[in-house]
This record gives structure tokens, sequence and C-alpha cells, in this order.
């Protein structure tokens, strides 16, 4: 499954996550367990009893007793006076990008489509092909509850050329621990073994993950992915803090606004130096080019690693279970530094241009959020069927007669004030998703930046390709960046990078003159 396009989760623990994320309030909200008045729901259902269908597109397959939930869903709604049929129409996640912009080509009718920021596509593209349509109306007259709950910043994050063509799913605070944000998961037993410190630069770090293999006493490797950029190294460097587009890794931002070439710069090639030493010395794993995800997601949870940046909280539940000599802790390198946060939010729900009844989605989503009853029947099931409360925060989930649990992914629709957690989690892994960082927070200057793809959508392409045949294997260190990076980048120039960044720097720009506005 290509679960990379999940916003703000690394690929290798997609899976792992549903079990780990139940529900919950925030702790952090100023409205802890706050339930919108039931009448701000009924006032947008309208007088016509009309049942709208709410077909809702979205990555994935089927839980079980999902059919039994969407009625249990269906019924609520019913009695609640929201006249809204709720559908789901899932599409495996091999035939994602291909299926759903083919649904949106040929016009197929459908009313809600989820999104993900992080992904191939994000909302802004599908704007760019005419596949959305504006919200702000709908969102007046029938989301009372959505404009109190999502704050300011994510709806300004939502608008493309000054109209709102989505609405954010909340479901965890922006600077939850993430590879994006240069969190290092550490097995903090092994680094005790190896009677080392937690690393602040780069050059202790590397010297960290050769102790600690040597503690464990066979090839445990750094786990981390090829397609993203180390912005755990970032930090260690002296123009810290900057952005690098995460996935495409083809633009850096810096805070003043500065659009450059990310691949030209001395920062890249400072991330191939340090991670040809870690190749050579095998701290990585050798055949990192070819490391299936399957592989990974197994190391994951077996806790067969020394450092990782796919995100080790997330996992502890399962390394608890298969490896229980080993502690997992999260940290960062140069901790002395801010983070950076880019996204307003990593996955939104967006109506398409050929729902005839887009107020459906509006309605849903507004009768979704307004309680967290609501909320954690769709998404969680009944409880005493599906989950058990434990205290305030944590549930278990129970398992059908194939031992499988019910849920629907909460990264997809979730609202982190109404999130539980599941009772084994650690308390750490709590603090993270519900409580702001003792850390100093930088906001990036692209917050709320779209990038446009369509004006240079051959170039992009070729770009992305190069760099996936080019670049990653000197960015892994299987290269050495002396040798191979004047090749690649001549391939690059040819394939449009200068292009591509122009048009990058352009509409930046225009951005940036918008919020003065």
């Amino acid at each position: 499954m290509n679960k990379k396009k999940m916003r703000w989760i690394p690929a290798s623990l997609a899976v792992m996550i549903m079990f780990v994320l139940i529900m919950g309030c925030s702790k952090s909200s100023t409205n802890e367990g706050t339930d919108v008045k039931a009448t701000d729901v009924k006032a947008t259902a309208g007088t016509s009893e009309e049942i709208l269908k709410l077909r809702y597109v979205i990555p994935g397959t089927a839980q079980p007793n999902q059919d039994e939930v969407v009625k249990l869903v269906n019924d609520k709604l019913k009695a609640d006076g929201v006249n809204v049929q709720l559908e789901l129409k899932f599409i495996p996640w091999d035939a994602w990008d291909q299926k759903s912009n083919l649904m949106l080509s040929t016009g197929e009718e459908f009313e809600m489509l989820h999104v993900m920021e992080n992904g191939a596509v994000p909302a802004a593209a599908y704007v760019g092909r005419g596949a959305l349509q504006p919200l702000d109306e709908l969102i007046d007259k029938y989301g009372p509850v959505l404009k109190e709950l999502i704050p300011s910043y994510a709806w300004d994050a939502a608008k493309v050329n000054g109209k709102i063509y989505s609405v954010p799913a909340q479901w965890r605070l922006e600077t939850a621990s993430s590879g994006e944000l240069g969190t290092l998961g550490i097995r903090k037993d092994l680094l005790d073994k190896a009677n080392v410190q937690v690393p602040k630069t780069a050059d202790e770090f590397i010297a960290a993950a050769e102790a600690m293999q040597k503690a464990s006493g066979k090839q445990s490797y750094i786990q981390t992915e090829m397609d993203v950029t180390p912005v755990f190294l970032h930090r260690t460097y002296d123009s810290w803090p900057f952005y690098v587009d995460y996935r495409e890794q083809i633009a850096k931002v810096d805070q003043t606004g500065k659009v450059s070439s990310w691949l030209e710069s001395d920062e890249f090639k400072q991330d191939a130096k340090v991670f040809r030493e870690l190749y050579t010395k095998k701290l990585i794993n050798p055949d990192i080019l070819t490391f299936k995800t399957e592989e990974r997601n197994k190391a994951m949870e077996l806790g067969d690693f020394t450092f990782t940046t796919n995100a080790a909280l997330y996992a502890a539940v399962g390394i608890k279970k298969n490896n229980p000599t080993a502690v997992i802790e999260e940290g960062y390198l140069a901790p002395e530094k801010s983070l950076l946060q880019f996204l307003a939010f990593g996955n939104t729900n967006a109506v398409p241009v050929t729902a005839k009844h887009p107020e459906a989605a509006i309605k849903f989503l507004n009768w979704l959020y307004s309680s967290k009853e609501n909320h954690n029947l769709f998404l969680y099931g009944a409880e005493g069927k599906q989950y058990t409360a434990v205290g305030e925060r944590k549930a278990d989930f129970i398992k059908d007669k194939d031992n499988q649990p019910y849920y629907f992914p909460s990264w997809m629709i979730g609202n982190v004030k109404f999130m539980l957690f599941d009772k084994d989690v650690p308390d750490a892994y709590l603090k993270v998703q519900t409580e702001a960082p003792d850390m100093k927070v930088d906001l990036s200057t692209v917050i709320g930046f779209h990038l446009n793809s369509e004006p240079i959508a051959v170039e992009y392409a070729n770009v992305l390709s190069e760099i996936k045949s080019k670049i990653i294997p000197i960015k892994m260190g299987v290269q050495d960046y002396d040798k191979y990076f004047p090749a690649a980048l001549a391939s690059l120039k040819a394939a449009g990078l200068d292009k591509v960044i122009a048009e990058y720097d352009k509409q930046f720009k225009e951005f940036q003159a918008s919020k003065k506005k």
C-alpha cells in the first residue's frame, strides 16, 4: 500500500497508527470535552425532508463491521434531524492516485473527497485542475461548528486564491513529533548499554550509531525513508531554520522568504556527505535503495534499529509486545534550536465540482464535530461493542470473532479535541499528541502556500523522475557526491529544474504579496 502519502505519518508505520490512535480531547484545548449545542447542528439541516447522499471517497479498504457502524451513524444523523446519509467509497491504496483522478476527470458524481496535503496531489493541485468547488458560502450557512472548532490559521491555509476549498482534519497537533519536524526515535536501552549520551551534533550522531550497533551485537541500522528530506540533520546546520519540500526535495525556502534550488545548496551537499559516511560504515542498510516497506515495517515492529525517523513512539506499543527489553524515546539533534512548523494541517476533506448537493458534506462534518459522541461513533463504533473507554484519555479496541478491531482512520477526519488513545500507548506519546511542545516553535514562511504545478507539469514530472533515478542514490550515500553529482545536476537542468524553481519563486512571491493585502 502506498501509505507514504498520508500526512505527518511515515509510510512504514501507517497501519500501526490505526491501532494507536483511538480518539480524544486535547488537553491543550480551551474547550476540552465541550460539545456544541444540538441546535447548532439541527439548524444546519434545512427544512427539506429529502435525504442527501454523502458519498465519501477515501483511500484504503473497509474495516471490520464497517457497514454496521455506518448504519449506526446514519440512524444517529436521522435522529438528530440531519438529512444526510453516509456512504463510504474505498479505493485501494495501490489504485488511489489513478482511480481518484479518473473519477474527477470523468465527472463521476460524489460529495466528498479525502485529500492528503503532503501527498502527490494536494488540494491546490486539484483546484488548479478545476476539480473542487469553493466552500465559503456553504460553511457560512451549514458549518457553525466547523467555524468555531477549526482555528483561523488552518482556514487561511485551506484557501486557494482567497477561497476555502476544503475542511481541515486536525487530528493531531502539527507540532507533534514527526520526521517532518526532525524528530529522532532512539533505542535508549542500546544508547545506555553503549555508555554514550544522546547526540546533539551530526558527528555525535554517527559515533552514537556506531557504538549502539556494536552494543546490540548485530547489524542494527538507522531506519529511515529514502524519499524524504532528513530534517533531523538540517537542525544541526548554521542556516537552520529553513524549509525544504519534504518529499519532492526540489525547493528551499528560508525564513526571509528566499526561494532557491535545494539540490544545488551547500546543505544538500552536507546531507550527502553525512549519509555517505553512514553508508560506508554500514550504519544504514546496505540495500537501502531496494529495502522494501514491508521489511522496514518488520524492523520497526521489532524495535530493530539504533535511531529512526519513522515515528518511534507510534510504534512503541508493537515494540513493547515484540521486544520487551527495548526502551524507546524520542529527541532532536541540536535540541536548543527551535522547531519549524510548515503545515497548518496535513489532511483535509474537499467537495468535487460534480457534487449536486455539496451541502451534504458540510452538514455531515458539522454534525460529526458537534459532539464527542458523534465523532467517536463514526471513528470507533459503539462504545461497549467496538471499544471500551479506559479513563478519560484511553480506550481498549475490542476485536471481533476474526480477531480484528474496528476503526475508521483517524488521520482522515478525526479531531484532536475528541481523541483518546490505545490503552497501552506510553504517556510520552499522549503528551506529544495533545500538548504544545516545550521547545520554541517557529512558523515557516511557507505555511498556507500551495504550489500549482500545472504551468510546469512536464518539467515538474521530469525533474521528479531525475531525482528518483539520479539524486536519491547520492542523497542516501550509495554514490559519492563529488563523483556523481555534476552529471546528475546536468540531467536535472536538462529536465527543467531552473524553470521549476523560477515558477516556484514566482508563485511564492505572489502568495506573500496576497497576505499583505
